[in-house]
């Protein structure tokens, strides 16, 4: 049976929680919101200002990814990727960022959390290693 406090809005496979979406919605132009994942953690939004208690890195290194065709980038640890394979896969938290024109980063909306939803269910993939789940992205 479902929780209703843990509501989600369904877009074919792609699932955004609603307390996502209140986050983003109430922002009446104050705090400046980002988007996080970890192996360890759901999708959330978080401020500026708790960036880097996920991504202790966030504002001391610039390895970031930008998405295709946006203004997003996804930030990560370089010493949490995994080369194997020919490909590359990030096994640590990340967070998605929006820049503006000038790069200074701004909060984002709920679309841009919904291609990242998107970007997510394309290129995360589970490695396996003795019995052990690995959960990463790749970003090949």
């Amino acid at each position: 049976m479902k929780n209703n406090a843990t509501r989600t809005i369904r877009s074919e496979e792609i699932t955004i929680d609603v307390r996502i979406c209140a986050a983003l919605a109430t922002n009446r132009g104050g705090e400046v919101y980002l988007a996080a994942i970890a192996p360890d953690m759901e999708l959330t939004v978080i401020t500026l200002d708790e960036a880097p208690d996920i991504l202790p890195c966030f504002e001391e290194d610039d390895a970031c990814l930008n998405l295709p065709n946006t203004s997003l980038l996804l930030c990560y640890n370089p010493a949490q990727v995994l080369k194997m394979g020919g490909k590359h896969y990030l096994t640590g938290p990340v967070i998605l960022v929006r820049t503006n024109m000038d790069g200074e980063v701004i909060s984002l909306t709920i679309d841009e959390v919904y291609l990242f939803q998107k970007y997510l269910a394309s290129h995360s993939i589970t490695l396996m290693a003795d019995d052990q789940k690995l959960p990463c992205i790749c970003i090949d």
